[in-house]
């Protein structure tokens, strides 16, 4: 190998570690996480000057919301590994592939679904003065998760 070719090569391999370690910071830098569930809840607990009945109201709604969670958040995982099974082994784009695509979107619909019928039902418990802070907490809560 000439010695032209080897700093080409040597600038070509900074060139792409650069870019990689660019990629790496940027993201760790400028992405922030989008809040979770539980801290969701702490903050909507500490905003909203909740009773002990709301409160305890509340939690029982997020723990029959939880079972069916886990149920949902399930059939998404399945679908997608129904569908990384068939990449694996089909050749082409088709009726198959199109079939597993369609079960991942209608389980996460699902689980859409649910999760605004439990922000609704959350909502029913609260005083009018109350709602206006939740909806304003959920819609700031959602626009982070959009970032």
């Amino acid at each position: 190998m000439t010695q032209e070719i080897r700093r080409l090569v040597l600038t070509l391999l900074l060139v792409v570690a650069a870019a990689i370690g660019g990629a790496w910071i940027g993201g760790r830098i400028f992405s922030r996480p989008a809040p979770q569930h539980t801290e969701f809840h702490q903050l909507l607990y500490a905003a909203l000057d909740l009773t002990a009945e709301q409160r305890q109201t509340l939690e029982a709604l997020d723990q029959e919301n939880s079972k069916e969670e886990v149920f949902q958040r399930e059939a998404i995982r399945i679908a997608n590994r129904n569908l990384a099974n068939l990449l694996e082994h089909e050749d082409a784009y088709n009726e198959n592939i199109e079939a597993a695509i369609v079960e991942i979107h209608t389980a996460m619909n699902s689980l859409q679904v649910l999760t605004i019928k439990h922000i609704y039902a959350m909502r029913e418990i609260l005083t009018p003065e109350q709602r206006t802070e939740f909806d304003r907490l959920v819609a700031d809560t959602l626009r982070e998760h959009a970032k």
